[in-house]
């Protein structure tokens, strides 16, 4: 062995190759480097407006869901019990193929209100009076259906 050093030269890598590099100096005019500061501000702008788009869609689209849900759900046992009376009295039968139109539309948030003229208004109610429904359903029809007087 030589301790000279030759032994820890033949270890050590040899050096990196040199890279010359230049800094490009910004040859922009004022009014270029501000035109582009302000494309880009737009930019982060319209992102920041598309975001705020969807969520307000996202927010429109679930308080309709949650609105259809909740008037299904309010006029479901009624129209189950309709339903299961209509098929053995034909009376029923005929003002649940009336009414059951009016409450999907009602349901489905494509109307709000129904006129009736004052005949078939009063049959319809006069007709529900003699099944075995909820009071709360028969209120909460009285919102939807109106009574059309001339």
């Amino acid at each position: 062995m030589d301790l000279s050093g030759n032994l820890y030269d033949e270890n050590i890598r040899s050096p990196d190759p040199v890279i010359n590099e230049r800094l490009i100096e910004d040859t922009r005019t004022f009014e270029e480097k501000q035109l582009d500061e302000a494309i880009y501000n737009s930019l982060q702008e319209i992102q920041c407006i598309q975001k705020e788009m969807e969520l307000y869609e996202e927010k429109i689209i679930s308080d309709y869901q949650n609105e259809t849900i909740r008037r299904k759900d309010l006029f479901s046992d009624l129209l189950i019990n309709m339903n299961r009376t209509a098929a053995f009295d034909k009376e029923i039968k005929e003002i649940y193929n009336i009414i059951e139109p009016v409450i999907s539309l009602y349901c489905d948030q494509y109307i709000e209100k129904y006129e009736f003229d004052e005949v078939t208004y009063d049959k319809i109610f006069k007709t529900l009076s003699t099944i075995r429904i909820k009071q709360t359903h028969i209120e909460h029809l009285k919102t939807i259906l109106i009574k059309n007087i001339i």
